[in-house]
Protein backbone atom coordinates (compact mmCIF):
# COMPACT_ATOMS: atom_id res chain seq x y z
CA UNK A 1 0.00 0.00 0.00
CA UNK A 2 1.45 3.57 -1.31
CA UNK A 3 0.22 6.45 1.14
CA UNK A 4 0.97 9.72 -0.01
CA UNK A 5 -0.23 13.24 0.26
CA UNK A 6 -1.51 16.08 -2.33
CA UNK A 7 -1.82 19.21 -1.72
CA UNK A 8 -5.76 20.66 -2.08
CA UNK A 9 -7.18 22.12 -4.87
CA UNK A 10 -10.46 23.90 -5.59
CA UNK A 11 -11.21 21.12 -7.87
CA UNK A 12 -11.16 18.91 -4.77
CA UNK A 13 -14.09 20.49 -2.99
CA UNK A 14 -16.41 17.71 -3.62
CA UNK A 15 -14.35 15.16 -2.13
CA UNK A 16 -13.52 17.39 0.88
CA UNK A 17 -17.26 17.86 1.71
CA UNK A 18 -17.59 13.90 1.21
CA UNK A 19 -14.78 13.44 3.68
CA UNK A 20 -16.71 15.74 6.14
CA UNK A 21 -20.04 14.58 5.59
CA UNK A 22 -19.03 10.95 6.21
CA UNK A 23 -17.23 11.98 9.75
CA UNK A 24 -21.41 13.62 10.62
CA UNK A 25 -23.42 10.87 9.06
CA UNK A 26 -23.80 8.28 12.13
CA UNK A 27 -24.69 11.51 14.35
CA UNK A 28 -27.18 13.83 11.56
CA UNK A 29 -28.67 10.37 10.71
CA UNK A 30 -29.85 9.74 14.48
CA UNK A 31 -31.47 13.07 14.11
CA UNK A 32 -34.49 11.44 11.99
CA UNK A 33 -34.38 14.29 9.37
CA UNK A 34 -34.97 14.29 5.44
CA UNK A 35 -32.53 13.42 3.41
CA UNK A 36 -33.04 17.24 1.74
CA UNK A 37 -32.47 18.24 4.98
CA UNK A 38 -29.46 16.32 6.41
CA UNK A 39 -27.75 17.58 3.27
CA UNK A 40 -28.00 21.14 3.34
CA UNK A 41 -27.19 20.71 7.24
CA UNK A 42 -23.72 19.09 6.40
CA UNK A 43 -23.45 21.50 3.32
CA UNK A 44 -23.36 24.21 5.96
CA UNK A 45 -21.77 23.38 8.62
CA UNK A 46 -19.16 22.53 6.24
CA UNK A 47 -18.91 25.54 4.80
CA UNK A 48 -18.55 27.24 8.31
CA UNK A 49 -15.59 24.88 9.00
CA UNK A 50 -14.02 25.33 5.76
CA UNK A 51 -14.10 29.08 6.70
CA UNK A 52 -12.76 28.78 9.95
CA UNK A 53 -10.06 26.87 8.95
CA UNK A 54 -9.19 29.35 6.46
CA UNK A 55 -9.38 32.10 8.87
CA UNK A 56 -7.71 30.49 12.02
CA UNK A 57 -4.70 28.24 9.51
CA UNK A 58 -4.83 30.37 6.44
CA UNK A 59 -1.21 28.96 6.05
CA UNK A 60 -1.64 25.22 7.89
CA UNK A 61 -0.34 22.77 4.89
CA UNK A 62 -3.73 21.20 3.34
CA UNK A 63 -3.85 17.86 1.89
CA UNK A 64 -5.42 14.82 0.08
CA UNK A 65 -4.52 11.40 1.48
CA UNK A 66 -3.80 8.97 -1.33
CA UNK A 67 -3.65 5.48 -1.12
CA UNK A 68 -2.94 3.75 -3.99
CA UNK A 69 -4.27 6.62 -6.30
CA UNK A 70 -7.12 7.05 -4.59
CA UNK A 71 -8.58 9.23 -2.65
CA UNK A 72 -9.01 8.63 0.95
CA UNK A 73 -9.04 11.84 3.49
CA UNK A 74 -7.50 14.72 3.85
CA UNK A 75 -4.98 16.13 6.72
CA UNK A 76 -4.25 19.95 8.33
CA UNK A 77 -1.66 20.35 9.63
CA UNK A 78 0.11 24.09 11.01
CA UNK A 79 3.68 23.99 11.54
CA UNK A 80 4.43 26.30 14.66
CA UNK A 81 8.00 27.43 16.09
CA UNK A 82 7.66 25.08 18.94
CA UNK A 83 4.80 22.46 17.79
CA UNK A 84 3.23 20.64 14.83
CA UNK A 85 -0.70 21.28 15.57
CA UNK A 86 -2.65 18.43 13.69
CA UNK A 87 -6.02 20.63 13.24
CA UNK A 88 -7.71 17.76 11.09
CA UNK A 89 -7.21 14.58 10.16
CA UNK A 90 -10.79 12.73 8.57
CA UNK A 91 -10.73 9.31 6.55
CA UNK A 92 -13.53 7.96 4.49
CA UNK A 93 -15.75 5.34 6.59
CA UNK A 94 -14.47 2.01 3.94
CA UNK A 95 -10.70 3.49 4.12
CA UNK A 96 -10.78 3.40 8.45
CA UNK A 97 -9.31 0.93 10.74
CA UNK A 98 -6.55 0.00 8.01
CA UNK A 99 -3.59 1.72 9.58
CA UNK A 100 -3.86 4.91 7.25
CA UNK A 101 -4.30 7.02 9.72
CA UNK A 102 -2.00 5.58 11.91
CA UNK A 103 0.97 6.03 9.27
CA UNK A 104 0.22 9.33 8.42
CA UNK A 105 0.26 10.44 12.21
CA UNK A 106 3.27 8.55 12.77
CA UNK A 107 4.74 10.50 9.85
CA UNK A 108 3.70 13.52 11.24
CA UNK A 109 5.32 12.17 14.95
CA UNK A 110 8.18 11.21 13.13
CA UNK A 111 9.36 15.05 11.66
CA UNK A 112 7.89 16.51 14.44
CA UNK A 113 10.95 14.14 16.90
CA UNK A 114 13.75 15.18 14.16
CA UNK A 115 12.99 18.96 14.66
CA UNK A 116 12.21 18.14 18.68
CA UNK A 117 8.78 19.55 18.66
CA UNK A 118 5.86 18.44 20.27
CA UNK A 119 2.38 17.52 18.37
CA UNK A 120 -0.87 18.81 19.76
CA UNK A 121 -4.39 18.28 18.78
CA UNK A 122 -7.95 18.70 20.03
CA UNK A 123 -10.48 15.32 19.83
CA UNK A 124 -14.43 14.96 20.90
CA UNK A 125 -14.25 13.15 23.93
CA UNK A 126 -16.27 10.51 22.17
CA UNK A 127 -14.42 10.26 19.16
CA UNK A 128 -13.05 6.53 18.98
CA UNK A 129 -9.85 8.21 17.41
CA UNK A 130 -8.98 9.61 20.80
CA UNK A 131 -7.52 5.48 21.31
CA UNK A 132 -5.53 5.97 18.44
CA UNK A 133 -3.87 9.03 19.49
CA UNK A 134 -3.05 7.43 23.17
CA UNK A 135 -1.72 4.33 21.75
CA UNK A 136 0.50 6.45 19.79
CA UNK A 137 1.65 8.68 22.74
CA UNK A 138 -0.73 11.47 22.80
CA UNK A 139 -1.72 12.42 26.51
CA UNK A 140 -4.46 14.41 27.71
CA UNK A 141 -3.21 17.95 28.71
CA UNK A 142 -6.86 19.55 29.09
CA UNK A 143 -10.63 18.77 28.50
CA UNK A 144 -13.77 20.97 27.99
CA UNK A 145 -16.96 20.33 27.03
CA UNK A 146 -16.60 18.60 24.42
CA UNK A 147 -12.83 18.05 23.63
CA UNK A 148 -9.87 16.86 24.75
CA UNK A 149 -6.59 18.54 23.81
CA UNK A 150 -3.91 16.49 23.79
CA UNK A 151 0.11 16.47 23.16
CA UNK A 152 2.99 14.13 22.05
CA UNK A 153 6.17 14.70 23.04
Amino acid sequence: MRIDLKAITNADEAFLFEVYSSTRNQEVDAWGWSVEQKQIFLEMQWRAQHASYKQQFPDASNSIIVVDNQCVGRLLIKELQGYHHLIDISLLPIYQGKGIGTYVINELLQKASKGKKAVILRVFQTNPARNLYERLGFRVVSVDELYLKMRWQ
